[in-house]
């Protein structure tokens, strides 16, 4: 795997990160909390999303971000052959293969999930193989030997052996209770049969009830079926008989009903006669009430005609008024409006000289912050080298002359007083450094007079803009307010040429005493009309009545025809009450005899249905006992089978333990050969997973410090390669994030020297750290500051030695 960018947006301490990899040892340096391991992390979160981030969506947001904002971390790496561009926000995800312009895969699960599968790895996999803490260097050295155990384990993924055995026991467990359940609740096969038969027996009992019953309600059928003709019979004459009573009744009522229509055809038939000849007489009053309405409608229509010219009048003389006054308005919305455009341009020349001058005071001020901050970097480095210095000057005393140098192990002899006197030299020049630079900070503490006199002018600049802004404000609204008077204007003039149009189609001619007149006249002539509207109702009724009395008078004769007929009919019927009442008497008889062997019938066959199902319970049973019995024979089984199992996973993951300390000492011992130039060769494990460097076939049970740190470093190395063999890919990348922090400036430079001769294995390395005595060693350094300002992390390159010699990140205590 070859990282070659990294960009991260709004992601934790990070607003807007570029940066590109290359080849050799990267160093991202800067204090802590500076946001160094987010690099890593967000590397993580590209590729496996949520599952390799520390919190939820809301915590990975940048904190000054605005709520919403957009998350992103774009990674472009390369594999084998070919090339991959991942970008992931908080909901979405995009794959991009070999340049492509189009993804190859979309959304958050699925791109992990193919990435995954193109790295053969998973997150933990990837972290355990790819990613060496301050703490993974030496962890097995720190662990007792089960623990070492557990941790190989849970590195190499054999746990899952381990969690299959649990999942094998736990199934095994369940089967025995079930098995234990079914043996304890088994019932007895021959009581089960015994009660079979007895269902049995007893259903056949019922069936010989039913079929007895069943003859019997045959029996009262047949009877029943024999009286029913005869019975029958009698009811239709009985019917017949009801009918023709309820159909003379029927008629009488009717015969009555047209008697009295004729009486009332009468009456209303000669009031019709009488209103048309009073009618004919009140004709010369409605001719004139016809005449005088008339007029009445034409002078009802000239005295709307008149209210109307009144009521255009009075608007025409409010439309002056207003007209008057907009042209006064207008005038002087003009008048202000016209200054516009002078007051618009001193405001863009107040505005260019405000952003002239917040341009020089923020140029001032950054300058400023970053003297101060360079300053304090450069004091804290200094603390370090001085405490580095002293550390040695402190080591080299207690040695005395006659020990052994704490950073190569010879004795020092006659160079004892010298390398004193040199530490001495170099201790007071750090001193007086350090002096230096407090006295610097001391100095920057309070900001430049010129940075103020600039904050003042660009404060009064603004204050100006300001109050230009508001007067241009004010004339716009003038002439926005003239272009609306104006066409108010033109609305009032087109309104006012609308009622003189109106006006002039009014018709003239109104005369009020003539209207007053007519109206009299109608008044008196009223009476006669309606008189005459009711009378005519009454008249155009009397041809409809003499033609409803003439059919009223036919009805009631034929009426008269049809109650004769039935009288007739029913006369020559001579129904028999008495007769009917007895057989009908019989035929209730007949059909209760009937019900009651039907009740029966239905008794037994619900007694049948019960025995038969008891029958088929008891069958069930039966059959729930034999499958009971074969499936405690599967669940022996299935035991057996599990036990097994058992003991074949128990078998396997203990080979496995077995070779894992052979095939981690054989992959550490070629890491050895390389970075010690042959020197050492061979590195054993025992059984504990305790390690032992051979010289020579030899073991050495006693070596120096930074030969602890190579069997350490080649340990761990060995694990991450059989992590990235078991995934098919080649371990080219390695992450040693914070590794230097409890290691001196001489084992330091030891790992990264170690790390110089792993260049053909590891072509890219990256060294996450806040110690700067690593500096001038690396071919690259990426410097990460967190700017308390901006409230976000920055990331610039460095090359070539620190401002200080052996510079750290500490201030130097005078």
């Amino acid at each position: 795997m070859r990282l070659q960018r990294l960009r991260l947006v709004n992601f934790r301490q990070h607003r807007d990160t570029d940066l590109e990899f290359g080849p050799g040892i990267t160093g991202i340096i800067g204090p802590n909390g500076a946001g160094k391991s987010t690099l890593l992390e967000a590397i993580a979160w590209a590729i496996y999303g949520m599952e390799a981030a520390r919190g939820s969506r809301d915590s990975i947001r940048w904190r000054r971000a605005r709520p919403r904002s957009e998350v992103k971390v774009e990674l472009e790496f390369g594999l084998g052959a070919h090339e991959y561009r991942v970008v992931r926000t908080l909901f979405n995800a995009e794959l991009y293969l070999d340049g492509a312009p189009q993804p190859i895969v979309t959304s958050l699960s699925e791109v992990s999930a193919r990435l995954a599968r193109v790295l053969g790895m998973t997150h933990d996999e990837f972290r355990n193989t790819y990613f060496t803490g301050q703490r993974d260097l030496a962890v097995m050295a720190e662990l007792t030997p089960a623990d070492r155990r557990r941790f190989l384990n849970r590195l190499l993924g054999y746990e899952k052996l381990l969690l299959a055995q649990k999942l094998v026991r736990e199934r095994r467990n369940e089967m025995n209770g079930e098995l234990t359940g079914l043996q304890q609740g088994a019932p007895d096969p021959a009581a089960l049969a015994a009660e079979r038969a007895r269902r049995a027996a007893q259903a056949e009992e019922v069936a010989r009830q039913l079929a007895a019953a069943e003859e019997a309600q045959a029996q009262a059928r047949a009877a029943s079926d024999q009286h029913l003709p005869v019975f029958r019979e009698l009811k239709e004459f009985r019917e017949r008989h009801l009918a023709l009573t309820a159909d003379r009744r029927v008629t009488e009522e009717q015969l009555r009903q047209a008697v009295e229509l004729v009486r009332r055809l009468e009456g209303e038939h000669a009031a019709a006669a009488a209103a048309q000849g009073e009618l004919e007489r009140l004709a010369p009053q409605l001719v004139a009430y016809a005449r005088e309405k008339t007029a009445l409608a034409e002078l009802e229509l000239l005295a709307r005609d008149a209210d109307t010219r009144a009521r255009l009048e009075a608007k025409l003389d409010e439309l002056g008024r207003r007209q008057e006054e907009l042209r006064s308005r207008l005038e002087a919305a003009r008048g202000a409006a016209a200054a516009a455009q002078a007051i618009a341009e001193g405001l863009e020349a107040m505005r260019r000289a405000w952003e002239s001058a917040d341009l020089a005071c923020r140029e001032q001020d950054a300058a400023w912050v970053r003297e101060k901050a360079d300053a304090d970097a450069t004091r804290r480095s200094l603390l370090e080298q001085y405490h580095d210095l002293e550390t040695q000057k402190e080591r080299i005393t207690a040695a005395g002359p006659e020990g052994a140098c704490p950073t190569c192990g010879r004795r020092l002899g006659d160079e004892y007083h010298a390398v004193l006197e040199l530490l001495r030299t170099q201790l007071e020049e750090v001193k007086q450094n350090g002096r230096y630079y407090r006295s610097r900070l001391d100095q920057l503490q309070v900001p430049p007079a010129e940075l103020a006199e600039l904050d003042l002018r660009r404060h009064h600049l603004a204050a100006a803009v300001e109050t230009g802004a508001q007067e241009l404000a004010v004339a716009k609204r003038s002439a926005d307010e003239a272009i609306a008077l104006d066409e108010q204007r033109r609305q009032l003039e087109g309104r006012r040429a609308e009622l003189l149009a109106e006006a002039a189609a009014l018709r003239t001619g109104y005369d009020r005493e003539r209207h007053e007149a007519v109206r009299r006249a109608v008044a008196e002539l009223e009476p006669a009309a309606l008189r005459a509207q009711r009378l005519a109702a009454d008249a155009e009724r009397a041809p409809r009545l003499a033609a409803e009395l003439r059919a009223a008078e036919e009805r009631r004769a034929a009426l008269v025809e049809i109650l004769a007929r039935l009288q007739r009919e029913l006369d020559a019927l001579q129904f028999n009450e008495e007769a009917f009442l007895l057989a009908e008497r019989e035929m209730e008889r007949l059909e209760r005899a009937w019900q009651d062997a039907e009740r029966e019938v239905a008794v037994a066959r619900a007694e049948l249905g019960a025995a038969q199902g008891q029958l088929r319970e008891a069958e069930r049973r039966e059959q729930e006992a034999a499958a009971r019995a074969a499936r405690v024979a599967e669940l022996k089984g299935l035991v057996r089978l599990h036990n097994e199992l058992d003991r074949a996973l128990g078998d396997l993951s203990t080979d496995l333990n077995n070779e894992i300390g052979p095939e981690i000492a054989a992959l550490a011992s070629e890491f050895l050969a390389v970075l010690t130039d042959g020197q050492y060769d061979e590195l054993i494990l025992d059984d504990e997973f305790n390690a032992t460097v051979l010289e020579d076939g030899e073991p050495q049970p006693v070596i120096s410090g930074g030969e602890e740190d190579l069997r350490d470093l080649v340990l761990r190395l060995a694990v991450s390669q059989m992590i990235a063999d078991r995934a098919g890919q080649p371990l080219s990348l390695l992450v040693l994030d914070e590794i230097f922090g409890s290691l001196d400036e001489a084992h330091r430079a030891h790992v990264v020297s170690l790390l110089r001769g792993l260049e053909a294995r590891f072509p890219q390395v990256l060294l996450i750290t806040h110690v700067e005595g690593v500096r001038e060693s690396l071919d690259r350094v990426l410097r990460v500051r967190y700017e308390e300002g901006t409230g976000a992390a920055t990331v610039t390159e460095e090359r070539g030695p620190p401002l200080v010699p052996g510079g750290a990140d500490a201030d130097v205590a005078a």
